[in-house]
């Protein structure tokens, strides 16, 4: 492993925050800090800029949780907020495949910065799980590499994603 979250400005910080986020304040069940931890330990070791890390220890915590943006740009600035603003899903698409599709066009206008969090936010969950995801969330795993290395290229992130789903070939 590269360098521990702990050395990285601002991540003990986030750390707290989702700590006390995941806590007190969780609206989707079954959801715990161990994910964004991972996340973050992916974009570490890939040598990723703080922002970059932090914005993966909080990138779900909009979703999951009951914090807002105003709280993550008052405690963390403008650019994470913008960051994690950009990978948190539309709650109002009602339809799955709609709602991610938009989800990934936001990630990928977004920029770099975002992408690589989305490539590392999917590689974690792949390598946490033993059975097979559901086909929709591996097409829609496949669509986000896809369009991220059509927009910035291969990655090592990029490729680690591809390890994983090369677990579960297509039907």
């Amino acid at each position: 492993m590269g360098r521990e979250l702990t050395e990285i400005p601002g991540a003990d910080e986030a750390l707290a925050f989702i700590g006390d986020a995941y806590r007190t304040r969780v609206q989707r069940r079954g959801r715990t800090v161990e994910h964004p931890v991972a996340v973050a330990g992916l974009l570490a070791d890939d040598g990723q800029p703080p922002r970059v890390v932090v914005t993966g220890i909080l990138h779900d915590v909009l979703e999951d949780t009951d914090a807002t943006g105003d709280e993550l740009q008052a405690l963390f600035g403008t650019d994470i907020a913008r960051l994690v603003g950009a990978l948190t899903q539309d709650a109002s698409i009602r339809k799955y495949q709609e709602r991610k599709a938009a989800l990934r066009g936001q990630i990928v206008d977004a920029g770099a910065d975002a992408a690589a969090v989305s490539l590392a936010d999917k590689a974690a969950k792949l390598r946490s799980v033993a059975s097979r995801p559901a086909k929709r969330k591996l097409y829609h795993y496949r669509e986000t590499l896809r369009g991220i290395e059509q927009r910035y290229g291969p990655s090592r992130l990029s490729a680690i994603l591809r390890e994983e789903l090369d677990r579960w070939p297509d039907d």
